[in-house]
């Protein structure tokens, strides 16, 4: 009896001795001097934390100026990220065929740019003399009147502007609303500017200007313009005159224009020229018994 006592007394206190040992979370390797932080085994170092900052957009940056923004960037950005990637892998997904295939379509999307980047550097962009060109052959677009007559609605509060212009969207004279709802002296003339000419505004009202000189046919009304006064809505009453605007003055928007369709005129001839390098075969038998397939359901409905 006295054997068996002695037995469970050692066994216990094995028991206790190795149970702390077993049961010990262990101690996580400590970091090194370039990493800045450790999710379970991934590990990030300072250059890639520097590198992750700079690849972010210009408004992502603003955010990044101070401490706050940082912090905030490696807490609810990286190590977030990297936990709930973790957290995806030990569920598996990575191995779902649906998400497999929307990695491989993006991995194709990037190789596909970074193509058209190599190949075509140079070929998107819109030349001097293609500028030229335009603005030669569309002088018409870039005509406006020497002097134009406004009138408008000026005011200086959110809350009263949306009021006038559930009004306009009634059709309330514009004239009355502007008599009723002007700030300024205007106000006793209904909106009345009188006839205007480009420059003659002061230049914190260079986009009033814009705007006004932007409208084209009598009766037309501007968008909401922002100027020191308030917010202001332009109606066009008259123009006299015509003026050429200079190629200085417009180069930019026409080149703003162009760049679309230049880019996209060299990303077709490109895919033209690489299509005429590949041996490319079409089963036109196949190809038409599909048609018939996708033709036949529509023809049921009808």
């Amino acid at each position: 009896m006295g054997m068996m006592k002695r037995t469970l007394f050692l066994l216990f206190t094995c028991f206790f001795l190795v149970l702390p040992l077993g049961c010990e979370k262990r101690e996580p390797k400590a970091l090194g001097n370039k990493e800045l932080v450790r999710i379970n085994e991934v590990s990030i170092s300072i250059e890639e934390f520097r590198q992750l900052m700079e690849k972010q957009p210009l408004e992502g940056k603003m955010r990044l100026l101070d401490e706050k923004g940082m912090r905030d960037f490696l807490e609810n950005y990286i190590i977030a990220r990297e936990v709930l990637y973790q957290e995806a892998k030990k569920r598996g997904l990575e191995k779902d065929r649906e998400i497999q295939t929307k990695v491989e379509e993006f991995r194709r999307a990037l190789l596909i740019e970074a193509l058209f980047e190599e190949v075509l550097k140079g070929k998107e962009e819109v030349t001097e003399e293609e500028i030229k060109t335009y603005y030669r052959e569309n002088q018409t677009l870039f005509t406006e009147p020497q002097e134009i007559k406004i009138r408008h609605i000026v005011v200086n509060s959110e809350p009263v502007l949306k009021e006038v212009l559930a009004r306009l969207s009634n059709g309330e004279s514009f004239e009355k609303l502007a008599s009723i709802y002007n700030i300024d002296r205007t106000r006793e003339d209904g909106g009345n500017l009188g006839y205007i000419q480009r420059g003659q505004l002061a230049p914190s009202f260079a986009q009033f200007e814009e705007a006004a000189f932007s409208l084209r046919k009598r009766g037309e009304v501007s968008e909401v313009v922002r100027s020191p006064y308030g917010y202001h809505i332009i109606r066009l009453e008259d123009m006299r005159g015509t003026a050429l605007q200079p190629l200085d003055k417009v180069k930019e928007k026409i080149r703003f224009f162009l760049q679309p369709k230049k880019k996209q005129e060299a990303r077709l001839n490109y895919i033209r020229e690489a299509k005429s390098r590949s041996t490319i075969l079409i089963n036109e038998t196949l190809w038409n018994e599909e048609i018939k397939r996708e033709a036949k359901p529509k023809e049921e409905k009808k």
